[in-house]
């Protein structure tokens, strides 16, 4: 079953209770502040529902500063050393510059942490994934 357990005019997130993951979809530009506003909720919404999969859609996302990057993956990697580590999917951005930032970020986590991080060209091919080992 899917709930919506957040939802802004730039952030919709879905709680899939049947396969406990969370779906994330980012949508056009925002501020640094709902950026960093947005990750905050995402992190409490998984330490609240014990999440270990992510599904990240941010094919309609516009680029973020690299501040925000750098802010986003740090909370990232000190989440994983905190808690636990996430098996995330990944549907990217249509924007080339978006899809370069969101490499960054993946980047700079990879380097600093062991995470299960996938690129998908859409939803179900992500969910099929997510899925794997149920």
């Amino acid at each position: 079953m899917d709930t919506i357990v957040y939802e802004t005019k730039y952030l919709k997130i879905i709680h899939n209770t049947e396969f406990n993951f969370l779906y994330i979809n980012w949508i056009g530009f925002t501020s640094s502040q709902e950026f960093r506003d947005g990750i905050d909720h995402i992190f409490t919404l998984m330490i609240e529902h014990e999440i270990k999969k992510t599904i990240t859609d941010i094919t309609e996302h516009k680029v973020i500063s690299t501040e925000d990057q750098e802010y986003a993956a740090t909370l990232s990697v000190d989440f994983s050393r905190k808690y636990w580590g996430v098996k995330r999917a990944l549907i990217p951005p249509k924007d080339v510059f978006a899809r370069f930032s969101i490499k960054q970020v993946n980047a700079q986590v990879a380097k600093q942490e062991a995470q299960e991080r996938r690129f998908f060209a859409d939803y179900d091919e992500a969910l099929e994934w997510i899925k794997e080992g149920i």
